[in-house]
């Protein structure tokens, strides 16, 4: 038997046909940015291995809502909102009733759909989901990407059967969580294993002779980013062959034909081959991101999200990750040292040393060991109702 093989609890066997497979819907909630989304619908792809039902919960037209369909997951549609320090106060002050509307419509969805326990994945996409699923008495699991718990897992760890975490609680977490916690690493997408560097080179037709920079910021990407790597690019270009994910609507036409730059406003079957044709990454400091570069043994420059933006997570994401992949990768703040002189260009010329002696592929049987396990702890949650 394998690490990565799901062995179901004997509470969960009497739910489970003689086939083998277990007999129960489960609701997955989570979404706002692929790194909530990506690790989602990893689990769901196990739980779906398993013979479970899936039904997903977020909002309508959202990231979540297109990553679902292209999964081929049943879609119900919860309002949501979340507080944004960079939006107005009119945006936060009605945020309550958007969430007290998101309440109302996922405990009516979840009424109809029956789950039999949900499993969260995070973002204030998971709030009123979860919510209403307690109100249901439904089970709640869910995940922690960051080090630290976010706004929305604080307020529904309260609610929950199981706290998955990515990393240990900090020695200072209140007994109660504990309680609940336990470690299961961060799910890692389906197909990271599966990247073909050849197949995405051929489509860009991207030259053997130099190594490949890959910049990506998830699927808005970041315009100080986007614009620090075009003014960099002349340094960049002449050791790296450049290939910018810019986020949607984000692609600069004058750049079009620069040689040594190819611009995608985004990359989703074909960001595994990307990945894995990459020998160098710059990116942000999201706690996916960053497991999939090791995933991958990939060099990194982090750019995490500042403090004034975020709650500080992807500094102490950046900053902890650094200290284990030392020599293999350059943290930048996102201020004045990021826009103002030749910093990305400095990095990744600091980090060319580390180049060449990455693997290309990611180990099929651990990529999938942190889903298996989140979807083993999801199905031993259900309630026996429907499972027994």
């Amino acid at each position: 038997m394998t690490e990565s093989a799901v062995v179901l609890p004997e509470s969960v066997s009497a739910g489970r046909h003689d086939h083998g497979m277990v007999q129960m819907k489960i609701a997955i909630t989570g979404g706002a940015s692929a790194g909530h989304v990506v690790p989602a619908l990893a689990v769901g792809d196990q739980l779906a291995a398993l013979g479970a039902e899936l039904v997903f919960f977020g909002r309508d037209g959202s990231i979540e809502h297109e990553y679902a369909l292209r999964a081929g997951m049943p879609f119900r549609h919860v309002p949501a909102a979340g507080l944004r320090r960079h939006r107005s106060w009119d945006s936060n002050l009605a945020m309550p009733v958007t969430v007290t509307r998101g309440i109302l419509a996922a405990f009516k969805a979840l009424r109809g759909e029956r789950p039999d326990v949900l499993f969260s994945k995070g973002s204030y996409v998971s709030v009123p989901v979860g919510i209403a699923a307690a109100l249901l008495r439904i089970p709640v699991v869910i995940h922690e990407s960051d080090r630290t718990l976010g706004l929305a897992n604080r307020i529904l760890a309260r609610l929950s059967t199981t706290v998955c975490l990515s990393a240990p609680l900090p020695d200072d977490a209140a007994g109660w969580l504990r309680a609940k916690a336990q470690v299961t690493g961060l799910p890692l997408r389906s197909d990271l294993a599966d990247g073909n560097p050849e197949r995405l080179r051929a489509r860009l037709q991207i030259p053997h002779r130099t190594p490949v920079l890959l910049v990506f910021c998830g699927s808005s990407g970041s315009r100080r980013i986007n614009d620090a790597v075009r003014a960099q690019l002349d340094a960049l270009c002449a050791r790296f062959t450049v290939v910018h994910v810019c986020g949607r609507g984000n692609a600069d036409n004058s750049l079009i034909s620069r040689p040594g730059y190819v611009q995608l406003e985004y990359l989703h079957d074909e960001m595994p081959d990307a990945l894995a044709l990459a020998d160098l990454v710059i990116g942000r400091a999201g706690a996916t991101t960053l497991a999939e570069a090791e995933a991958l043994d990939l060099p990194a420059v982090l750019i995490p999200l500042p403090a004034s933006v975020s709650r500080g997570d992807q500094i102490e994401n950046a900053q902890a990750y650094a200290a284990r992949r030392v020599g293999r990768c350059v943290v930048i703040p996102d201020d004045d040292r990021l826009t103002g002189g030749a910093a990305l260009s400095k990095a990744c010329e600091d980090l060319v040393p580390a180049l060449g002696d990455r693997r290309t592929s990611a180990d099929r049987a651990l990529v999938h060991v942190a889903a298996a396990r989140i979807a083993q702890i999801t199905v031993a949650a259900a309630r026996p109702s429907r499972s027994s």
